[in-house]
């Protein structure tokens, strides 16, 4: 399915100058800056604030002029007001909603600003995790899945369609080009059309969409926050943690061992069961993205470690689910 094209809100620059004039807020990173750095390629405008009173606040602006863009922003400010309103345990790791608008043609909200850095870029981890760190992560996760999803039906959340799993022409595409071999691929297809009705049932989850490292703030004390909740949906409840392990290939393998199988400990005998038939189909789903995609400015070798991984995946997605968590 071909992508939207990157096509900028019409001189969303100036009128995101003259909201931040009018809202008397101080970005760290002018939009003159922000666009210069960026241009057309990141969907929304984000920058650190100082208020009049020295406060520092975090401000967002829909960038992108395409429909799918403004719903998704529109659902993340009106699930982090609601959120706080709800007695769910994930809000505390949530930062709060400040205040939202609505311009003519764009939409703004102002955030609790958490002084503290990301675990890392999507792929790449930058801040080291100690045990204590893994296990409170491995805590919190499965945390996002017990938000039920009923509760937000204002924000009319999107089932995953499970047909995507099986995506028969990627699979295909890559054993005709050499990328897996043909028996891999009538395995991988095999795996996921007997898993396929248990994935339909277990459907019913609240999902956070993309939990990768860059949407993971450790503040100064330590503590986990987790932020950029505009592609929540309901799933089922492997693919948040498998979203975070399958993204984390330019780490360690005893990190990621560490993460699922602290993850795997959270979990009661009978979701056990159901995970261990769940996680591959999620990561081999997954890993097809991650072999396709090109980032900006990565290097060569990048994306050969990075296909490399992705690849292996999805051969041991046929194998053990011991096999699998080794990767």
């Amino acid at each position: 399915m071909p992508k939207e094209k990157r096509i900028l809100i019409p001189n969303i620059e100036k009128k995101i100058s003259q909201n931040l004039k009018k809202l008397e807020i101080s970005p760290q990173i002018p939009p003159s800056q922000f666009f210069k750095t960026y241009g057309e390629h990141k969907h929304r405008y984000f920058s650190p604030c100082q208020t009049k009173t020295g406060k520092t606040i975090a401000f967002y602006a829909r960038l992108h002029n395409n429909l799918d863009a403004k719903k998704k922003f529109i659902r993340e400010a009106k699930f982090l007001k609601e959120i706080q309103e709800k007695n769910f345990s994930i809000k505390k790791v949530i930062p709060k909603i400040i205040e939202a608008g609505k311009e003519k043609d764009f939409e703004w909200m102002i955030r609790e600003y958490i002084p503290g850095t990301t675990l890392g870029h999507s792929r790449e981890i930058t801040l080291p995790l100690t045990k204590k760190q893994i296990k409170e992560l491995t805590t919190l996760i499965p945390e996002i899945s017990k938000i039920p999803a009923e509760s937000f039906y204002s924000l009319k959340l999107k089932k995953f369609n499970c047909r995507n799993y099986l995506a028969e022409n990627v699979y295909s595409f890559f054993s005709k080009k050499g990328i897996i071999p043909k028996t891999i691929e009538n395995k991988l297809l095999k795996i996921i059309k007997m898993a396929l009705p248990l994935a339909e049932k277990e459907n019913r989850y609240f999902s956070q969409g993309d939990l990768n490292l860059g949407n993971i703030i450790v503040d100064q004390e330590k503590k986990f926050w987790i932020i950029d909740w505009e592609l929540i949906h309901i799933n089922n409840f492997a693919y948040d943690i498998g979203y975070l392990w399958a993204h984390l290939w330019g780490i360690k393998r005893e990190l990621r061992n560490k993460l699922i199988s602290g993850y795997l400990k959270q979990l009661e005998k009978g979701k056990l069961l159901k995970f261990k038939k769940l996680l591959p189909i999620v990561t081999s789903y997954l890993s097809l993205g991650g072999i396709k995609i090109r980032y900006r400015k990565e290097s060569e070798g990048d994306i050969e470690k990075r296909r490399k991984f992705y690849t292996t995946l999805l051969v041991n997605c046929t194998k053990s689910f011991e096999e699998l968590i080794k990767t």
